[in-house]
């Protein structure tokens, strides 16, 4: 029996990776060129492609992030895997149609339709947990983040082929087709976990309140470090190539970035992997505290770089400390509530981890656009600020295991 469960929660966990990876590597064939595509539908004006820009990127995370507990909720009563197939289905449909637009208003209103599919993200990692055994949480966290993470090493390459050699609307195409065989390794591979009898204890807990999971001890403290966390990694993944386009003398400012990105994101995708091996020996929040205490300085610390080498070596350090941050986060909220609650709990995760999506672009962009050293600085008091939290506001999770 023990054998038939170890297959099965690692089968469903390999499912989950799988999913994601497909799924993330097709966001990333177009979600870079999301400003030339705007360029393409008619808007010359380097200000308001900026402006459309930021405008498309917050959109659907800003909707996701608002609607993600009540989807969580949603999980909890008629299943999470159910609510992965239908973030797919939608993403298959609307995607597609973003190739087929004709101005920048109708990509807008895609990209507002799509928040009310998205969700994708907490609702995995919500599955993985609860899928595998309490001491392997952190490695099946690990696992599916890895899988998210790699995407931006290998994503952007490809779409990038597939924009230049066949137009940007096709990466768009592209990307419906991956998101197509993810759904179709999703329905065939994973074995949802059986939903508790009708009347049985277990079924009785999953009418707890929406706005009672925040009652659970530190969990809002997890929604905060989960947000910052998103925050740190998305505000590094503007500010690297602004940087990069600043050096003197650099030819190759794109590739140049990209690589830096690019070995950024493998560097971040070798902390997850480590950081939950470790996980099961020492708590995850001391993990979680040491990397912030380090990346912090290490950030701010790019706003001192001369050179792409520099700049490079910075960032495969943050990479190493702040890599697993998501990783653990979502470990620790795992810890705190239990698998019949979830679903709504990683709802409000996901609330924290979409509303920083949309907020760091905005901000890190409004910052560096007054000073961009003061962008570096801004996101390394921010990491010192989450190891605030850890050390003062939630004393407790450092000593808990996952």
């Amino acid at each position: 029996m023990r054998s038939l469960f170890t297959e099965s929660w690692q089968r469903n966990v390999w499912a989950l990776t799988l999913t994601v990876f497909i799924s993330f590597v097709g966001f990333q064939f177009f979600s870079p060129f999301l400003p030339l595509y705007i360029r393409e539908l008619g808007v010359t004006d380097p200000a308001k492609i900026a402006l459309w820009s930021g405008l498309q990127a917050a959109v659907t995370p800003g909707v996701s992030g608002i609607l993600s507990p009540v989807f969580g909720r949603l999980a909890d009563r008629f299943g999470r895997k159910m609510m992965l197939i239908r973030s797919l289905i939608g993403f298959v449909i609307i995607v597609a149609a973003m190739g087929l637009v004709t101005s920048v208003l109708q990509l807008f209103l895609l990209r507002l339709l799509m928040g009310f599919f998205a969700g994708f993200t907490p609702m995995v990692m919500a599955l993985a947990t609860v899928s595998a055994p309490r001491d392997k949480v952190p490695a099946a966290i690990g696992m599916v983040q890895s899988a998210q993470l790699l995407s931006v090493a290998v994503g952007p390459a490809i779409g990038g082929y597939v924009a230049s050699h066949f137009g940007m609307r096709y990466a768009f195409f592209a990307t419906a087709g991956l998101c197509a065989v993810a759904l179709v390794g999703l329905i065939v591979l994973f074995q949802e976990v059986a939903a508790p009898a009708p009347g049985s204890p277990r079924a009785t807990t999953t009418r707890l309140p929406l706005r009672r999971i925040l009652l659970y001890p530190h969990f809002p403290a997890v929604v905060a470090l989960l947000f910052i966390a998103q925050f740190l990694d998305r505000g590094l993944s503007l500010l690297i190539p602004l940087q990069v386009a600043h050096m003197p003398g650099l030819e190759k400012v794109a590739a140049t970035a990209g690589t830096i990105v690019s070995i950024g994101a493998i560097a971040a995708t070798a902390s997850a992997n480590v950081v939950a091996r470790l996980a099961r020996e020492i708590p995850s929040a001391r993990l979680l505290l040491i990397g912030l205490l380090v990346g912090g300085p290490l950030c701010a610390a790019m706003a001192l770089t001369g050179g792409w080498l520099t700049l490079l070596v910075l960032r495969t350090l943050a990479g190493l400390c702040l890599g697993a941050a998501i990783t653990l986060t979502y470990s620790l909220g795992a810890a705190i509530v239990p698998a019949e609650h979830r679903g709504a709990a990683f709802g409000w995760l996901g609330l924290g981890l979409q509303v920083g999506t949309a907020a760091s672009p905005l901000v890190c962009g409004a910052i560096a656009a007054v000073s961009l050293p003061g962008a570096f600085v801004f996101e390394g008091a921010l990491a010192w600020v989450a190891v605030g939290v850890l050390a003062f506001g939630a004393r407790g999770l450092r000593a808990r295991a996952v």
